[in-house]
C-alpha cells in the first residue's frame, strides 16, 4: 500500500482526488499495523484496536468527499447541481454530510472511553454482561458506522448515473470489505470459542486464542485486499494526458505549469495526506450543527475549497497571476 501510495504521490496531477485517495488506502495500512501490533504486543490490543473505528470513519469521510468531486468538482456549482437533483437537495446534502462525518467523532470519544473504563477495569472486553462498558459502547459505534454506511449508499443511489463510469461501489468495497470481513470472522471465533471447538491448550494460550490468531488471520486477509484496493483505484489513471490528469485545485486561476504537482519524490503529496484540516473542519461542522438550532437551508457551496467548512489540503505554491490572466482563464474555464 505504501508504494501504491508513492505512485500517486509522484504522479499527482489531480490533487484534489488524489490525495484523498491516498487516505482512504491509510485504512489498510492502518489495519496491517494495528493487526500485527496486537500480535506483538496481545495486552495493548483492547487500547489500540478501537483507534481503527476512527481510521474507517475518516476513511469513509474521505470517499464521500471524493465522490462530491467527481460529480460536481467546482464548489461554486456544488449548490446548483445538488438542488436539482431532488426536492431539498441542498438539505438533503447537507444531511449526508452530517450523518458521515458523525463516526469519526462518535469513534473518537469511544476510543476514549474505552481506554479510560479498561483502566478502572469497568470494559471487560470478553463480556457481553450490560454491568460492563464493553456491550454499550460497541452498541454506540454500531450505530454510528450504520448511520454513516447508509448515508453513503443513499448518496450513491441518487448519482448512481453520474458516477457510473468511476466504479463508486468498487471503490466502496476496496476498503469496507475489510471491514466486514473482520467483523465476520469476530463472530465465527466467537462461536468457536463457545462451543469449545477453539480453545486453550498445551500450544495455544488464551492471548493466542482470542488475539493472536485472529489479528495474524487479518494481517494475510490484507494481501489480497490491497491487490484488489489497487485496481478499484488506479494511478495510472492520473498519468499526464490519461483523463483524469492535468486538474488544478479548485481556487488557483491558472492551470499549473507542470503535469505532476507532487514535487520531490511526492513529498507535498504525502503532507497533503497527513494535513487533517478538512476531515476537521467536517467534523467541527458536526458539532456546531448538533450544538444549533436547524436552519432552513444551507448553501452547499460552504463546503467547497475556499469556505470554513472544507479545505483542500493539498496547497499549490504560491504564484498570483496578472488579473488580465485570471479573468481569461476564469472566462474560459
Amino acid at each position: 500500500m505504501l508504494v501504491f501510495a508513492q505512485m500517486h504521490a509522484t504522479h499527482l496531477s489531480n490533487p484534489l482526488e488524489q490525495v484523498k485517495i491516498m487516505r482512504i488506502g491509510n485504512l489498510l495500512t492502518m489495519f496491517a499495523t494495528v493487526c500485527f501490533l496486537s500480535v506483538c504486543f496481545p495486552t495493548a490490543e483492547v487500547y489500540i484496536h478501537p483507534w481503527l473505528d476512527m481510521v474507517e470513519g475518516l476513511a469513509l469521510g474521505s470517499f464521500f468527499l471524493l465522490l462530491c468531486d467527481y460529480v460536481s468538482p467546482h464548489s461554486e456549482q456544488r449548490d446548483v447541481f445538488f438542488a436539482t437533483k431532488r426536492k431539498n437537495g441542498i438539505r438533503w446534502f447537507k444531511t449526508r454530510l452530517f450523518l458521515i462525518f458523525q463516526m469519526p467523532l462518535v469513534a473518537f470519544l469511544v476510543a476514549i472511553a474505552t481506554t479510560i473504563t479498561q483502566a478502572v477495569g469497568v470494559y471487560c472486553q470478553w463480556s457481553n454482561a450490560p454491568r460492563f462498558a464493553n456491550i454499550w459502547l460497541r452498541v454506540i459505534l454500531t450505530v454510528s458506522l450504520v448511520s454513516s454506511v447508509i448515508a453513503i449508499l443513499q448518496f450513491y443511489m441518487l448519482l448512481k448515473v453520474d458516477l457510473a463510469k468511476h466504479r463508486p461501489l468498487a471503490k466502496l468495497t476496496a476498503f469496507k470489505l475489510v471491514v466486514g470481513l473482520t467483523l465476520l470472522q469476530e463472530v465465527v471465533f466467537m462461536i468457536l470459542t463457545t462451543q469449545d471447538v477453539l480453545g486453550e491448550s498445551r500450544t495455544l494460550t488464551y492471548a493466542d486464542v482470542h488475539i493472536g490468531i485472529p489479528n495474524l488471520l487479518i494481517c494475510i486477509e490484507l494481501i489480497p485486499f490491497s491487490l484488489f484496493f489497487v485496481w478499484a483505484y488506479p494511478w495510472s489513471v492520473y498519468k499526464d494526458g490519461d483523463g483524469r490528469g492535468n486538474f488544478s485545485k479548485l481556487d488557483q486561476a491558472v492551470k499549473p505549469t507542470n503535469a505532476y504537482q507532487g514535487g520531490p519524490f511526492g513529498i507535498r503529496a504525502w503532507l497533503a495526506m497527513l494535513n487533517p484540516s478538512d476531515n476537521l473542519r467536517a467534523i467541527a461542522f458536526v458539532v456546531s450543527q448538533s450544538s444549533r438550532p436547524r436552519r432552513s437551508r444551507v448553501a452547499v457551496g460552504s463546503y467547497g475549497s475556499q469556505e470554513v467548512l472544507y479545505s483542500n489540503s493539498y496547497q499549490m505554491p504560491s504564484q498570483e497571476p496578472s488579473r488580465e490572466t485570471r479573468d481569461g482563464y476564469l472566462q474560459h474555464a
